[in-house]
């Protein structure tokens, strides 16, 4: 088992006094990585590409010469982090096979950072943008397409050859990029039926238009107010009182990352068009009785709901916060691959 594969993962120990070694930091920085790893595919299935890494072929016009790769971040199928600090530029493989018609792809790896610095590079520590530092925890390497597979690697650009001679890149190239980290949120809930603190409506000094109850949405932990959806549910005919909830009209008011007002505008207008009363309007099978009666009143909808057991069921959806990349694009031919030929195809 390789150390990248390690299952069991040590833990060092040491007591306060104890003089510690380069090796022993060395071994709790390799731990702690192994077990973000871990972490990152465990939990987020991370593999691809997050951020980043946009590739276009240099020069823009035939015949090309290399590819360029603005910085990014992504991460290969063990969880390592894949990180280019600085725009490189990638010259074609060397060793294209003759009369080759069909595409190569690029490829990011992992590499672990250096632990030793030549001597040019201690006037480079606070300023990487170029010269002779690494430019971050990858190398670059090109495969056939048709013999790519995830373990290689995680793909960044395609070129179709034909004759083994670029000549654009390739049409049927599909990037692999990692799902957000930060996903739609849903939560859903209800009120107690029947239990439902309900209240009057006041709107602008006209009086009572409606009922009204506060939502409490604080154990979903939205951390930025989402969209809220609710109705009522319950029946709003009872046969035993006579008692009918008309077409209601629901609304949300008061959003926020706590909760939200819910509303249910009782108003019923009495129809024209030749009906004198409301009941004239009502099917056959709700025909007005002794003691019928619409539940409109504001003062009357508590007890109503109560007998109902009315309740509110809500849906919430908080979607992902868009987060910009924070590298730059920026040419750096001192930290490009420049050796002779161009890389070649592994």
């Amino acid at each position: 088992m390789t150390r990248m594969e390690k299952r069991k993962l040590e833990r060092v120990q040491y007591w306060q006094g104890q003089r510690l070694r380069s090796g022993d930091f060395l071994d709790i920085e390799a731990v702690e990585a192994q077990r973000r790893w871990w972490h990152n595919r465990a939990l987020h299935n991370a593999y691809g590409v997050a951020e980043g890494f946009a590739c276009s072929l240099v020069p823009s016009t035939a015949p090309f010469t290399g590819v360029c790769v603005s910085p990014g971040v992504g991460y290969d199928t063990f969880g390592r982090e894949l990180i280019l600090e600085r725009a490189q530029t990638i010259p074609l493989p060397s060793n294209i096979i003759f009369g080759l018609d069909g595409a190569v792809s690029l490829l990011i790896r992992y590499r672990a950072p250096s632990r030793a610095m030549h001597p040019d590079e201690f006037s480079e520590v606070c300023w990487t943008q170029s010269g002779s530092l690494e430019p971050g925890t990858i190398e670059f390497a090109w495969k056939l397409t048709s013999n790519f597979k995830p373990s290689d690697g995680v793909s960044l650009f395609g070129v179709y050859y034909r004759g083994a001679i670029p000549v654009f890149p390739d049409p049927n190239y599909i990037r692999a990029t990692i799902q957000p980290l930060a996903r739609p949120l849903l939560a859903s809930g209800s009120t107690i039926p029947g239990n439902t603190a309900w209240e009057p409506w006041e709107f602008m000094s006209q009086g009572a238009l409606g009922v009204q109850t506060p939502i409490d949405t604080s154990a979903a932990g939205f951390s930025s107010v989402p969209c809220y959806f609710a109705w009522l549910e319950g029946p709003v005919w009872n046969a035993q009182t006579l008692q009918l909830l008309p077409a209601s009209f629901p609304s949300i008011a008061d959003e926020s990352v706590t909760g939200f007002t819910f509303r249910l505008w009782l108003e019923f207008p009495q129809p024209t068009f030749g009906i004198e009363t409301v009941e004239e309007a009502l099917p056959r099978e709700l025909a007005p009785a002794a003691g019928f009666g619409f539940v409109t009143d504001p003062d009357d909808f508590p007890l109503f709901a109560q007998q109902q057991e009315l309740y509110v069921s809500w849906i919430a959806c908080q979607m992902p916060v868009s987060v910009s990349c924070c590298a730059t694009q920026q040419e750096s031919g001192a930290g490009a691959a420049q050796a002779s030929g161009g890389p070649q195809i592994t």
